[in-house]
C-alpha cells in the first residue's frame, strides 16, 4: 500500500494506532493540508514567552500553521495578538521579526493601527464614503488567546476547549523547568536560534522527546564529553531502564520524566554564585523540593502541536510545507539568579545545541534522512512499538513506559489521528 491518501473517507486511525504509523502521512501534501485545517487552525498553539516583548510597544511577528501573527504589548501592559494583515489591502501590517513602536504602520498605503489594534489613521480618508468608520476597521484579533506561567497560547478557532483543558496534566511538568527560577520566572528575551530542515513537522517532537532512545548512537561523543565535562553519566538513561520515565500524557503531549532516574552528580565544591542559587531556591521552596530540582535533569516536554523544553531552551516548531520546517530555539535564562547562572546555562546551550553544537545538528542530519527514507514505499510502515507490552496506565489518563519505550509516541499519534478525524481538541 504506497499511498492511501485520495481515497475518502480516510479514517486516520487505520494510518496511526497501536505501534504502526503510515508514511504517507510524512511525504503527502493533501496531509499536511488538512493537518492545517484540523490542527493548527483549531487547537491552542504556543506563540511566544511575555519576556520577549516586557515593554509597550514591543512586538514579535509570528506564524500558527502558515498563517502569520503579530503580538504588541499595548500602553496598558497588555498584550495582544492579531493576524498580521493591514485592513486595507491586506499586505503585511509588519514585516520586521520584533521592535518596538509607538504606531503601526503598514507600508503599502500607510494606513496606522494604535498598540491595541485600533484604526488611527486611513490615509486620503476623503476620498472614501462616510460608511468607512474607523471603529470597524482596526487590526483583526486572533478569536482566543490565554496564558499560563507567562507562555503565550492563542487559537485561530472560536471554540473549543479552554486552554487549562488543553494542557491538562502537562502543567504539572510545565511547573518543574519553570521553577528552576528562585523567583518561578524565565526570561526568553536574550536571543534565539532560527533553524530549518527539510522534513516533516512531527519529525521534530518524535526526535526531540526519545533522546534516551537514539542517544547512544547518533549523540555518542556529546555524551561522552558531557560526562567528562560534567561527572554526569548519561549511559545510566538508557542502561538501567527505569520504569515510568516516558510518559504519553492526555492531549497528545509528551514526557521524558528523569525524577526516577538516577543521575548520581559528582561531589564538587559550589561556587559563591552556586550558594546563593541554592539558598534563594529553598528560601522559595523549602529544601526537600529545592534538592529535587537541583540534584537531576528537569523532565523534557513537548506541548502538542508545537512547544517542546529541552535542558536548555524552549523549541518553537512551525511547519512550512509537507517537508519543510522552521524550528526557533529560545535560550531560557532564569530569573532571580546571579549572571554567573545564567552564564552556565548559555555555555551549556551552545555545547549541546549552538550552531557548532554536538547535539542539534546531529537530530537535524538524521531528520532529513528521515524524510529522505519515507519516500522509499516498498513496506510503509513505521514501526513504534517499543513498550506495547508492558505500558502502564497512568492516573492523569495517561500512560508511562521505561526509559526507551515509545509508549509517548503512540500518544501522540493517537490524538493526531483523532484531530485529523476531525475531533476536538
Amino acid at each position: 500500500m504506497s499511498s492511501v491518501i485520495g481515497q475518502a473517507p480516510i479514517d486516520y486511525h487505520s494510518l496511526a494506532s497501536g505501534g504502526r504509523v503510515h508514511g504517507s502521512l510524512y511525504r503527502e501534501p493533501a496531509v499536511f493540508q488538512r493537518e492545517l485545517r484540523e490542527i493548527w487552525n483549531k487547537v491552542w498553539v504556543y506563540v511566544g514567552h511575555e519576556s520577549e516583548i516586557p515593554k509597550p510597544g514591543d512586538f514579535l511577528r509570528r506564524e500558527i500553521g502558515t498563517q502569520p501573527i503579530l503580538m504588541v504589548r499595548g500602553d496598558d501592559a497588555v498584550v495582544r495578538i492579531f493576524f498580521n494583515r493591514c485592513r486595507h489591502r491586506g499586505n503585511l501590517v509588519c514585516n520586521r521579526d520584533r521592535g518596538n513602536t509607538d504606531a503601526i504602520r503598514c507600508p503599502y498605503h500607510a494606513w496606522t493601527y494604535a498598540k491595541d489594534g485600533a484604526l488611527i489613521e486611513p490615509t486620503f480618508e476623503e476620498g472614501y464614503a462616510d460608511n468607512l468608520t474607523r471603529e470597524q476597521f482596526g487590526l483583526t484579533s486572533l478569536p482566543r488567546q490565554d496564558s499560563y506561567r507567562g507562555l503565550l497560547f492563542a487559537s485561530l478557532s472560536a471554540t473549543g476547549i479552554t486552554l487549562k483543558q488543553h494542557l491538562g496534566p502537562v502543567t504539572e511538568f510545565i511547573d518543574l523547568f519553570m521553577d528552576l527560577s528562585p523567583t518561578g520566572g524565565i526570561d526568553l528575551g536574550g536571543g534565539v536560534q532560527k533553524l530549518r530542515y527539510r522534513g516533516n513537522w512531527k519529525l521534530l517532537p518524535e526526535n526531540s522527546l526519545e533522546g534516551d532512545y537514539h542517544g547512544p548512537f547518533i549523540h555518542r561523543i556529546a555524551f561522552e564529553l558531557h560526562g567528562r565535562r560534567t561527572g554526569l553519566s548519561m549511559s545510566s538513561l538508557y542502561e538501567n531502564q527505569v520504569p515510568d520515565v516516558i510518559r504519553s500524557l492526555p492531549g497528545g503531549h509528551m514526557v521524558e520524566d528523569y525524577r526516577g532516574a538516577e543521575m548520581n552528580p559528582p561531589k564538587r565544591t559550589p561556587t559563591p554564585a552556586r550558594l546563593a542559587y541554592i539558598a534563594a531556591m529553598e528560601a522559595r521552596y523549602g529544601q526537600e523540593k529545592a534538592r529535587k530540582l537541583l540534584s537531576t535533569i528537569p523532565p523534557l516536554v513537548f506541548v502538542f502541536p508545537n512547544l517542546i523544553y529541552i535542558m536548555t531552551h524552549i523549541r518553537r516548531v512551525q511547519p512550512v510545507s509537507v517537508d519543510e520546517t522552521f524550528v526557533y530555539y529560545h535560550p531560557m535564562l532564569l530569573k532571580g539568579v546571579e549572571p554567573e547562572i545564567n552564564e552556565a546555562r548559555l555555555r551549556e546551550h551552545e555545547f549541546g545545541f549552538g550552531p557548532a553544537g554536538f547535539i542539534s545538528p546531529d537530530d537535524i542530519e538524521v531528520m532529513e534522512r528521515n524524510q529522505v527514507g519515507v519516500q522509499a514505499q516498498g513496506n510503509d510502515w513505521q514501526y513504534i512499538a517499543r513498550g506495547l507490552h508492558r505500558v502502564r496506565q497512568m492516573p492523569d489518563g495517561g500512560t508511562g513506559g521505561y526509559t526507551m519505550d515509545e509508549n509517548h509516541l503512540r500518544g501522540m499519534w493517537q490524538h493526531y489521528a483523532h484531530l485529523m478525524n476531525g475531533g476536538a481538541g
